[in-house]
């Protein structure tokens, strides 16, 4: 029999059903005569009172205890694994499709961390802010219903800026339809350096879009969309200047791509 909790086997109820306080200790469920066990004879645990009753009593003479660490189910050793540690106690859910457009090697962690929240629809946005009770219009074209699909990138302000940087890689096909936008950057199949460059530019473009919605909102600072394009552009080559995951060459390459696709 593997290694287990009491409490796993018995239930909540268990450990007082066996006269055992619910913190105790193995030494505490023995004494020089054996092990101590109420209820021996209850048909409800029989099977696990007679695994119990045929280990071997803890004896000083044997050694001190070990400390193990739970490496997987019935898996227990001497060593820390911090990997394994975290796959047991953090929360597991299944792959989502998009994991790949919002978390990659290149991104940002910042422009990263606004796409995340965008994809979930998490962003405080005129639709979330109502109902508290809050009217917000979109700051950047006045559009009264503000939503998470109006500014990426149905407002016409979000548009040209994207259409303007993303023209290269979609052509004819640039749609300012959020669903459509982020199905066809998740699903189409592009080499390499295309696949960085289009993950790259669509989180600084979200990024970038939403720090402008947000100056205009409390500061009434203006940016045209020319002014943005640059910004954004400018933004783009150093990232990929500041990237280490390769040799210079490919570094080169995404640079040089970059400005095929942008003109």
């Amino acid at each position: 029999m593997g290694a287990w909790k009491l409490i796993d086997v018995t239930g909540a109820i268990g450990t007082t059903y066996l006269g055992l306080p619910r913190r105790a200790l193995v030494c505490e469920a023995v004494s020089s005569d054996g092990w101590i066990l109420r209820n021996k004879r209850s048909r409800k645990f029989q099977s696990l009172y007679n695994q119990i009753l045929a280990k071997p009593v803890p004896d000083a003479d044997r050694g001190d205890d070990l400390v193990l660490w739970k490496q997987g189910e019935d898996d227990f050793q001497d060593r820390f694994s911090t990997a394994n540690t975290w796959e047991h106690i953090r929360p597991k859910k299944p792959k989502v499709a998009w994991y790949k457009v919002v978390w990659f090697a290149q991104s940002t962690p910042r422009y990263a961390f606004i796409t995340w929240l965008a994809v979930q629809n998490r962003l405080s946005t005129g639709d979330r802010m109502r109902s508290w009770d809050i009217t917000q219009e979109c700051g950047l074209c006045g559009e009264r219903d503000e939503t998470r699909d109006h500014l990426f990138f149905a407002c016409p302000y979000s548009f040209t800026v994207w259409e303007g940087l993303v023209r290269g890689f979609f052509g004819r096909r640039t749609n300012p339809d959020w669903s459509i936008t982020l199905n066809a950057i998740k699903r189409e199949r592009v080499n390499r350096l295309d696949s960085i460059l289009r993950n790259l530019i669509f989180q600084t473009v979200i990024y970038h879009i939403w720090r402008e919605r947000n100056s205009m909102r409390h500061q009434c600072k203006w940016t045209s969309t020319n002014h943005m394009q640059k910004v954004i552009d400018r933004s783009m080559r150093n990232r990929i200047v500041s990237l280490k995951y390769g040799l210079q060459h490919r570094i080169d390459g995404l640079l040089q791509r970059w400005f095929e696709l942008t003109g």
